[in-house]
């Protein structure tokens, strides 16, 4: 319970002193920064799965309250989008992964598992049956999200943020509110259950924009719950850094970086080319095709006034693909061996 109080409150620290600047997504980045900070410091911080599912489904079900008309006439250039970020999601792992070899010397089935983007949890899995330095891995994903979520609310030109969604300004009734909390939750139990990515935010967007498009409710959530999501969400964030030893920093940080660096600018360069062919907000293309987590880049979207239905939608579906396709593309190349081959080694 200390763990998680300190945690929260460092995360609030962070977040308010952010949100007292008008910095984009404060409270998320915010908390994310502070609690990374404290982490790296030897402070004991975390956050129990419990409630960081919690909060996924309370930020869910919030994203699923400004789902609109827009959004669902959005739907017919997602087809477009999903080609371009197929392309996208090639590149930036070929190019990560060759840069770590050939410049930063790092062994080849690390860096094809440190370039996998916003997919720890699968391949952490894939990398235990592989000869791979576990650490690094974790760190250079980490870290991988850790600059996105700090950097891309301050590299999104002028004017996107905050103009393509429009949230209900009514709040719902406390029975409402918790009628779209407990469907979001059962459902998102259940995708999570069942493997989905995400499936806790998935969840509760689904249950709440059914009930709302359905007209059974109206409204959002009151801001103060909003903000409590946005918090501990930066809190799951920061606190992964709690693990990193000082010569694992040292020895992979920069290397990690640039190659985090390379993979965002290889993702605004497919953002800039949908843009030209779908006519999307190159904003909203380049959240959608950012190397980070679906529940990150989702509820980033949604903090920016940006299309979380458009985002969240593109994220999962490279999270399923990235689920079937990268586990054979690396036992093609060598990465991964059949556990029986690995035995006789």
């Amino acid at each position: 319970m200390f763990k998680l109080a300190l945690t929260v409150v460092l995360g609030a620290m962070g977040g308010g002193l952010l949100a007292l600047v008008d910095a984009p997504a404060a409270w998320l980045s915010g908390a994310m920064i502070a609690v990374a900070i404290g982490a790296a410091w030897g402070m004991p911080v975390g956050v129990p799965d419990r409630i960081r599912t919690g909060a996924f489904v309370l930020l869910g079900t919030s994203i699923g309250s400004a789902v609109t008309p827009d959004t669902v006439a959005q739907i017919g250039s997602w087809p477009g989008s999903l080609i371009v970020l197929t392309v996208a999601v090639a590149a930036m792992i070929a190019i990560s992964s060759t840069y770590l070899t050939r410049v930063w010397g790092w062994e080849r089935t690390t860096a094809r598992f440190s370039s996998v983007p916003g997919a720890l949890s699968q391949v952490l899995v894939m990398a235990l049956r592989a000869n791979a330095d576990i650490p690094r891995i974790a760190f250079a994903q980490s870290l991988r999200l850790f600059v996105l979520v700090a950097l891309m609310p301050w590299l999104l030109p002028g004017g996107e943020a905050g103009s393509h969604i429009t949230l209900v300004p009514a709040h719902l009734s406390a029975l409402e509110s918790l009628m779209v909390l407990a469907a979001g939750g059962v459902l998102g139990l259940i995708l999570e259950r069942i493997g989905t990515p995400g499936g806790a935010l998935l969840g509760g967007m689904l249950a709440s924009a059914v009930l709302h498009g359905a007209g059974i409710v109206e409204g959002r959530l009151p801001v103060p719950l909003m903000i409590a999501g946005f918090i501990v969400t930066g809190c799951v964030i920061g606190a992964r850094f709690g693990n990193a030893s000082f010569s694992l920093l040292r020895g992979a940080f920069r290397g990690a970086l640039e190659s985090v660096m390379l993979a965002l600018a290889t993702s605004a360069l497919f953002a800039l080319i949908a843009r030209q062919w779908l006519d999307l907000p190159f904003g909203q293309l380049w959240l959608a095709y950012a190397p980070g987590g679906v529940e990150a880049m989702t509820i980033m979207a949604f903090a920016l006034g940006l299309d979380p239905a458009f985002v969240g939608a593109h994220h999962v579906v490279r999270l399923l693909a990235l689920s079937i396709f990268v586990p054979l593309w690396l036992h093609r190349t060598g990465a991964v061996l059949p556990a029986k081959l690995k035995d006789k080694e």
